[in-house]
Formats: C-alpha cells, sequence, structure tokens
C-alpha cells in the first residue's frame, strides 16, 4: 500500500489548528457560570442595599440571564483564510514487504 507524504508546505502550523470543541465547550461554561454567579450576587445586594445602587443590581438580575444565554451558544466563527487544506501525495517508492517471504501470486491456469 503507498504511504501518503507531505511536502514542507502542506505542514499545518499549531496556531492555526482550531480550538477543540472540548476546549470552547469548557470556555463557553466558564463564562456562563461567571455570569450567573454575578447574577446571584445582584439578586443579594438587591435585599441587602437600601438605596439608588439597588435598581442597578435588580436591573443586573433581570438581563444577566439573558446575556449568560447568549454568550455561552456563542461559538466562535472559523478563522478564513489561517487554514490550509492539507492535500495528500501518494510516494511511489518501492516499499519492502511486511513478509518478504510472501511472493505475489500469480493465478493458474487450470489446464496445467
Amino acid at each position: 500500500m503507498p504511504t501518503v507524504r507531505r511536502s514542507r508546505t502542506d505542514t499545518q502550523s499549531v496556531t492555526s489548528a482550531p480550538e477543540s470543541r472540548t476546549e470552547d465547550q469548557a470556555r463557553r461554561l466558564r463564562r456562563y457560570l461567571l455570569t450567573m454567579t454575578i447574577r446571584t450576587v445582584c439578586f443579594v445586594l438587591v435585599v441587602v442595599i437600601d438605596s439608588w445602587e439597588r435598581w442597578v443590581f435588580a436591573a443586573g438580575a433581570v438581563f444577566l440571564p439573558f446575556i449568560a444565554v447568549v454568550a455561552a451558544n456563542a461559538v466562535r466563527p472559523s478563522v478564513r483564510g489561517r487554514l490550509r487544506p492539507v492535500v495528500p501525495t501518494v510516494d511511489r517508492t518501492p516499499q519492502l514487504s511486511d513478509r518478504p517471504w510472501e511472493q505475489p501470486t500469480e493465478p493458474h491456469d487450470a489446464n496445467h
């Protein structure tokens, strides 16, 4: 079986590799949890504070869930131009067989 060989220009740069799906989901989950923690603090401060700042915290408690969900669902777009397709080429160099004792068999004629 021919092996696939890439030229030096087809190598993929580590910096141009996209973020993995699990890393992206973990990042979005951390952002969501941080936003909802701030919302919880806003709820507590609405009860504790008795001045005009109470309305700022109330607005935070009301609008932060929307912001948290939108941010958690925001997937980073793939950046065009940074990634190049890697086109494999076939290496036509003769290879040694894994089993040198085997010879290619040719079809036998039934009359022999």
